[in-house]
């Protein structure tokens, strides 16, 4: 999983090591339009006929090729305190025209009408979409986006884009946002509207509780258009997912990564994945529950308009220069506003230069004779690295195959699955080790559950010895070089994972007194190997039968 970015994948890409199946949740289309053969294209399949049209279409190449699907997403818009409103005599706006004489009203009254914050990338181009979708779902603006996705414009269109940047102009007037708002956080924010002193933010479907929002004391109102059959709310996937072509040249392993596809972008696989937190889904008869707080906009999930905001990385990037320009007054006008976007769009990133060299590689493929290779060269790296004797995680926590070759810097954080891993540090006895491994091996529904070979944990400074079953794995014994450890001894232990699970692993086990390393695996491996330490051989550390 990517996070973030799809740039992990467009380096697995260049390595001719795409995993079968991708996830990454900010995205677009023209973010990987460079490699996007190296995708299969679903546009045939059943699974991509469950999606309702109107929302295929922002995953839809000019040429009719469908690589990314999306998962179910979250709404953003408006948040509203209706009763701040009331007391003051003042309706719930339904349009644009309304929204902005309720700015003014409030404003007249003492009271701020609405804040976001504008030093977080996605609240600065939400804010600009959101207020403008009427005109980005014309179509003109159906046809800029298509062109834009598919790489073949890198610049906004001005009858579709123009008329966006009047109208924020406009809303920042009417709300009088000014230059001492840009460095405002989300906390002073939430505060703000919690005492009344604010009446509307931008927010999420999971934020609307904030007040008591069952009694529609808080409401979460869409971005509003020029009447109210224009209102539409922004939304943005949980993630996207897609595959890599080289699985079609098997005919069993295609089907098999189309059905996992399927079961994860299912009603079933959707409702685990929103897990009760007011998400809503793209599919054709899919019903995902909502809180009462988020009933009143079933509606608009039934017309379908709900816009699916587009998360380039140079749209999160310049929305945030420009937006705050605005604001500054460095873009007094939309036109130099415009002006100023396109121009930032045209701007060539600056070539990284590589730094690293790795060599040799790792295989991350799991052998029941001795593991994963890639996994136990990136333990055994990290347990020099922290000078502890013994030291276990996961094998999930590193990102797959270790190729041989030049990396930048960026890259070097690749070999690690992002921030999940914790590192806690502590001191036990075999005994406690015994037991401990035994607790992660039986442990299930939480993060670190083991779930398959190649999900297993990886032991730095020691051996596990491991039976599989029919229902799991059972722990046969530990050795240290070979030899039997010593179940009375103790040993200084570092343990990765999510904390508040390995601390009660741990606790389990009767190990107290650990300490959380304040400095993330991740960064500890990426400085090693800056520093010009290779990363240490991979050990056979384990043994299943």
């Amino acid at each position: 999983t990517a996070t973030n970015s799809p740039d992990f994948y467009h380096f697995k890409e260049s390595l001719g090591d795409l995993p079968d199946i991708l996830t990454v949740r900010r995205f677009s289309l023209n973010d990987v339009s460079g490699w996007r053969d190296a995708l299969m294209d679903l546009s045939g399949c059943a699974l991509t006929n469950t999606f309702h049209q109107s929302y295929l279409r922002s995953y839809t190449y000019s040429d009719g090729t469908v690589n990314w699907l999306p998962a179910c997403a979250e709404v953003d818009s408006i948040i509203i305190n209706r009763v701040l409103l009331e007391e003051n005599g003042l309706r719930l706006p339904t349009n644009y025209p309304e929204f902005i004489d309720v700015c003014m009203a409030l404003r007249a009254l003492g009271i701020r009408p609405f804040l976001t914050n504008f030093t977080a990338d996605f609240s600065c181009m939400e804010l600009l979409q959101g207020l403008s979708i009427p005109q980005l779902v014309s179509q003109e603006g159906r046809e800029w986006r298509q062109l834009y996705e598919s790489g073949q414009t890198n610049q906004l269109s001005e009858p579709v884009w123009l008329p966006v940047f009047e109208r924020l102009q406009e809303f920042l007037a009417a709300a009088g946002i000014t230059a001492s708002d840009l460095e405002t956080e989300h906390s002073q924010i939430l505060g703000a509207y919690q005492d009344n002193r604010l009446a509307m933010m931008r927010g999420t479907g999971n934020e609307i509780t904030i007040r008591d929002s069952v009694n529609g004391e808080s409401m979460l109102m869409p971005y509003f258009g020029q009447t109210e059959e224009d209102n539409w709310y922004l939304t943005y996937p949980a993630f996207h997912i897609a595959a890599s072509a080289a699985a079609e040249q098997t005919p069993e392993r295609k089907q098999l990564i189309l059905d996992i596809m399927t079961a994860m972008l299912s009603e079933e696989g959707l409702q685990q994945i929103a897990s009760g937190k007011n998400m809503i889904p793209y599919t054709k008869g899919t019903v995902l529950p909502l809180s009462e707080s988020l009933r009143h906009i079933q509606p608009y999930i039934d017309s379908n308009r709900l816009y699916i905001r587009l998360a380039s990385a140079d749209m999160f990037d310049v929305s945030t220069q420009i937006v705050r320009g605005m604001i500054t007054g460095e873009y007094p006008d939309a036109r130099s506003a415009f002006d100023a976007f396109n121009a930032a769009m045209l701007t060539e990133q600056d070539t990284i230069p590589a730094v690293v060299k790795i060599d040799p590689g790792y295989p991350y493929a799991f052998h029941p004779e001795h593991g994963s290779q890639a996994a136990s060269a990136v333990m055994n790296s990290l347990r020099e690295e922290l000078g502890t004797q013994l030291l276990i995680g996961q094998s999930t926590h590193v990102s797959g195959n270790i190729a041989a070759g030049v990396y930048t810097e960026e890259q070097l954080r690749y070999l690690m699955a992002g921030s999940a891993a914790d590192a806690l540090q502590c001191s036990l006895t075999g005994e406690q080790l015994y037991k401990y491994i035994e607790n992660l091996l039986t442990q299930s529904e939480t993060l670190g559950t083991v779930y398959g070979d190649s999900s297993l944990y990886v032991s730095s400074g020691f051996e596990m010895e491991l039976h599989k079953t029919d229902s799991g794995y059972t722990l046969v014994r530990l050795t240290m070089d070979g030899k039997a450890l010593d179940r009375s001894a103790v040993y200084s232990a570092t343990m990765l994972g999510y904390e508040p699970v390995q601390r009660a692993l741990l606790d389990a086990c009767g190990v107290s007194g650990c300490q959380r390393l304040e400095q993330n695996p991740n960064q500890l491996l990426t400085v090693r190997l800056l520093s010009g330490v290779p990363l240490a051989a991979p050990t056979d550390y384990i043994t299943l039968q």
